[in-house]
Parts: structure tokens; C-alpha cells; sequence
């Protein structure tokens, strides 16, 4: 087995002298480069550095890349050498369901001191996933044998009795409500347009003035969090579940996409994640911008209002295309 391993980059701090010589090692490394489909594999991410520095590891979803899961993360264990270095060490247990070869992309870690931030970036890696071999042995043909009743066989009467039991049911809770003087039925409220839900909570962010109080992350969280949750409402892209980059890519293939709307989007959510990660303290004119960015995605991007026939009005959403176009 072949070990990929990351760039060693050597960092010599120069202030204080106390400190030359010491270095930041990183490394990612799988423990093999080729399973089946289906098994479990682990990746270990290691951290060399001096006690002085504080180290970023790199934060992960539910997966590493589209195609590899990532089942476990062990918690980041620490050690002390003997020349005062501090080994950090975090395990990642991996699976693959799809077979291929695969490019891990390099993971990037971030550096900080007291005077000075910066980043570190590992080297690709690659795993090549296996599929099952067919077994094509030929073998004698097995004898029927007697099958004893089983749940297929009394599993329509199980269903025949919990049908039994909803008209039961229905039938009490339809007296309780008569003498309740209750309507039977609840009348359920429809869903507000995705649009209209992302302004409002825009409204409340603004007047909370977060930012004013250099509550930067939280800021950032909660403005990321109502464009994504309007992306999924309006546009069916799963953005809760993905990272910004997926994001991006999915709503540039977008037809709905608009060259100018997809900068703002790459400048809000690429400084969001300087934020909430790399502890970026943005200026205040970019908060006002990225804010100003979400307002003017939200307006250009909402369903445009048709006049019926009857002269009602209607918004025409992506739901709705999308059943135009199945029929």
C-alpha cells in the first residue's frame, strides 16, 4: 500500500528567537488506496507544530467528497515531544457505495498566532473503489423445500385489522369532535412563498445589527442560513446539506441563474466561511454590501406575478414548472 501523503510545509518564525528552527508539519493520509464497494476505510490527519500556534483542522459534513461518506470523526487527540512540538491526531472512518477512482481534494488547515494568521493545504489524494466479482461458478440445482406460513402470508390480515382499527378510530374521534362542537377536519394553513419568508427574516437581521455588535459569526450564520433555506424552497437545490462550493455549481447549471446574482452569492458565502472558520472580521461596508447582495438575490429571483384569465393573481414557481413540463 502507497501512502499519499500532504506537502510538508516548513514555517520558521523568526519573532520570537526563542522560537527559530520549530516547523508546522501536516499530513492526511488514507490507510489504502484501494477497497471494495461498500467497505470501510479511515483517513488520519496529523498536525507537527510548536505550542505557540494554534492550528484550524478542517470541518466536515457528512461526507468528504459527493461520492465518499464519512461515518466517524474521532475527537482531536494531543500529544507533547520531547522538544516541545505538539502532535495532533483526528481519525476519520470513510465508506464508498459507488465504484471509481476518486480525487480527494486537498484539505486546507488554518494557522494562528498572535501576530499573524495563515493557511496550510495538503495534497490531493485518490482511492480507487472496487466493485464485487461476479461469482460464476455452476453449481447443482438446490431441491424445493417445505416453507412454514410466515409473515407474507398473514401480513394482508395484519393490514385487514389495522384497517379495522383507523375506521374505529375515525369513527370516536368523529363523535368526540360532534360533541366538542369541534370541526372534524383542521383547516391547515398554506405555506408562506419562499420569497416572502427570506425578506422577512432579512428585516429581523437588519434590526438586530449584529455585526454593529461584532457578532460577526453569528451574523454571518443567520444570513447564510435564510439564502439557503430560500434556495431550497425556491429552486429545489438541497443547499442545507451542501458546502458553498456545491452550492455555487448547482445554482450557476440553474437556468433561473443570473451571471451578476451568482457574484454576489460567491462573495456572500465565501466571506461567510472566513468568517465562521477562519475567524475573519469582515469591514463594515461588507456587511452592509453582503446584505444588501441577499436583498437584491431574493427580489430578482422570486416568482414573477401572472395575471389569470379571471384576473386573479398567481406566482408562478419552480414546483409549478416542473409539473408543466412532466405533463
Amino acid at each position: 500500500m502507497r501512502v499519499v501523503r500532504s506537502i510538508i510545509l516548513l514555517i520558521l518564525i523568526a519573532v520570537p528567537a526563542g522560537l527559530k528552527g520549530q516547523y508546522v508539519e501536516i499530513k492526511a493520509e488514507l490507510d489504502t488506496n484501494y477497497v471494495t464497494i461498500g467497505d470501510q476505510f479511515h483517513m488520519n490527519l496529523s498536525v507537527s507544530q510548536p505550542a505557540e500556534i494554534f492550528v484550524h483542522f478542517p470541518l466536515f459534513a457528512d461526507t468528504l467528497i459527493k461520492e465518499i461518506e464519512i461515518l466517524s470523526a474521532s475527537p482531536i487527540d494531543t500529544s507533547v515531544q520531547e522538544d516541545g512540538q505538539l502532535i495532533l491526531n483526528q481519525d476519520l472512518l470513510l465508506t464508498c457505495f459507488d465504484s471509481g477512482l476518486y480525487e480527494i481534494p486537498p484539505l486546507t488547515f488554518g494557522l494562528e498566532s498572535a501576530t499573524w494568521s495563515d493557511s496550510l493545504t495538503t495534497n490531493p489524494q485518490y482511492l480507487a473503489v472496487l466493485t464485487v466479482p461476479i461469482d460464476t461458478a455452476i453449481r447443482d440445482i438446490k431441491q424445493p423445500i417445505n416453507v412454514p406460513v410466515g409473515f407474507i402470508e398473514i401480513f394482508p390480515w395484519i393490514l385487514v385489522g389495522l384497517g379495522v382499527l383507523i375506521i374505529i378510530a375515525g369513527i370516536v374521534y368523529y363523535i368526540r369532535q360532534r360533541k366538542l362542537n369541534k370541526p372534524v377536519f383542521k383547516i391547515v394553513k398554506p405555506e408562506e412563498p419562499a420569497h416572502i419568508v427570506a425578506l422577512r427574516e432579512l428585516d429581523k437581521l437588519k434590526e438586530e445589527k449584529l455585526w454593529q455588535k461584532s457578532e460577526f459569526k453569528q451574523y454571518y450564520t443567520r444570513l447564510t442560513e435564510i439564502i439557503r433555506i430560500y434556495l431550497e424552497k425556491r429552486y429545489l437545490i438541497p443547499a442545507m446539506e451542501e458546502t458553498s462550493f456545491e452550492i455555487l455549481e448547482d445554482w450557476k447549471q440553474h437556468k433561473g441563474a443570473i451571471p451578476e446574482l451568482h457574484d454576489h452569492l460567491r462573495q456572500l458565502l465565501n466571506l461567510a466561511d472566513l468568517v465562521k472558520f477562519a475567524r475573519e472580521k469582515p469591514l463594515p461596508s461588507d456587511n452592509e454590501v453582503n446584505l444588501d447582495n441577499a436583498y437584491e438575490f431574493i427580489r430578482q429571483t422570486k416568482p414573477a406575478i401572472n395575471l389569470g384569465a379571471n384576473g386573479t393573481t398567481g406566482e408562478e414557481t419552480e414546483k409549478d414548472k416542473m409539473i408543466e413540463e412532466s405533463e
